[in-house]
């Protein structure tokens, strides 16, 4: 593949990046005309629209990946210090880009053979499952693998509860949300609440 393909490539897979994660569902027609290229060259680089939304899928898992990895190898911060940012960086990526949740639903419905990147890289890496557990075990000095497996899936359906609570609301309430994540104070404040508490 020669430089001028290789961009062609790379400028259609970003722009599906940044539409995607922010919109959700993108036409293949929205898509090339933000890119500036035809709808045959979409189907030219990646065979379906399919395909490349599973490249999508899999750049955000990545990006998800190394920002935790990055927090949990750090010497600069304290284990605290460690789960409140890595709470609050992943909190803060799932509202940047709300749809990646249901684009991976779809992915899996469509293709029931599929398994989603971020499920593997990030749900079920042992390794950043590891880092965090022995991160948590050093704050509440335990090393009962039962206690830190709890206390890890404490954490992460913490970090979900209110994504989910996000969709609900937006999506079958008429009311105005109950807590406002969008707000950077709100979300820090709910972070450490959620840390101290479980690590109490």
């Amino acid at each position: 593949m020669n430089d001028k393909e290789l961009d062609t490539k790379s400028r259609i897979l970003q722009f599906a990046i940044d539409m995607v994660g922010s919109r959700g569902e993108v036409t293949i027609r929205e898509l090339a005309e933000a890119a500036g290229v035809n709808v045959a060259s979409i189907n030219y680089y990646f065979g379906s629209k399919e395909n490349l939304m599973k490249e999508v899928e899999k750049h955000y898992s990545f990006t998800l990946y190394n920002f935790q990895y990055n927090i949990f190898t750090s010497n600069e911060l304290s284990p605290h210090d460690k789960l409140l940012e890595w709470a609050k960086s992943m909190s803060a990526f799932i509202y940047q880009y709300p749809a990646l949740i249901s684009l991976i639903v779809k992915l899996s419905v469509e293709d029931t053979d599929y398994t989603p990147v971020l499920v593997e890289k990030i749900y079920l890496n042992e390794e950043l499952q590891n880092m965090m557990q022995q991160t948590i075990g050093e704050i509440i000095r335990s090393d009962d693998k039962k206690l830190l497996k709890l206390k890890y899936l404490q954490l992460f359906s913490g970090i979900l509860g209110p994504v989910i609570n996000r969709l609900v609301e937006e999506n079958f309430s008429d009311k105005p949300p109950t807590l406002n994540f969008s707000s950077k104070a709100d979300l820090e404040e709910y972070m450490k609440l959620l840390i101290d508490t479980v690590l109490a």
